[in-house]
């Protein structure tokens, strides 16, 4: 069976695509093909959560990117989608632990860029602050 431009599995080998190109340091290639993936899974939208759960991988891959390349405002931003459809739509709070640290170290990374001096230390802090937020 060979699959249509439209196959949500297309959206999976885009994103698998972009994650080699992150890997050989191609990053604006790695970006578009991220951003194919992501705008064919808006295009392709369905409710089964598998999809839905690849659209948050992506969401997370996206941003990693950002983050590597010092956005950290944009990648939280799609930190925090990833996180919305995990919890939200997918119901999976057993899951967030993963996102919840990607965010906290995002943020810790930011930080030490602004002066402060222990990335672990700082990291674990926040990790305690989105995981009380999460719980509220």
């Amino acid at each position: 069976d060979i699959l249509g431009h439209n196959h949500p599995e297309i959206g999976q080998i885009l994103n698998n695509m972009a994650c080699v190109q992150y890997e050989l340091g191609d990053y604006k290639k790695a970006e578009s093909l991220f951003q194919e993936a992501l705008d064919l899974q808006r295009e392709i939208f369905t409710t089964e959560s598998a999809f839905l759960k690849g659209v948050s991988i992506v969401l997370c891959n996206i941003a990693f990117l950002h983050a590597k390349s010092g956005s950290f405002p944009k990648a939280l931003i799609e930190l925090e989608g990833a996180m919305q459809i995990r919890q939200d739509i997918l119901l999976e709070d057993n899951s967030l632990s993963d996102i919840t640290e990607n965010m906290a170290h995002i943020l810790a990374i930011h930080q030490l860029q602004h002066g402060a001096v222990n990335l672990d230390e700082i990291t674990e802090e926040y990790i305690t602050m989105l995981r009380k937020s999460e719980t509220k």
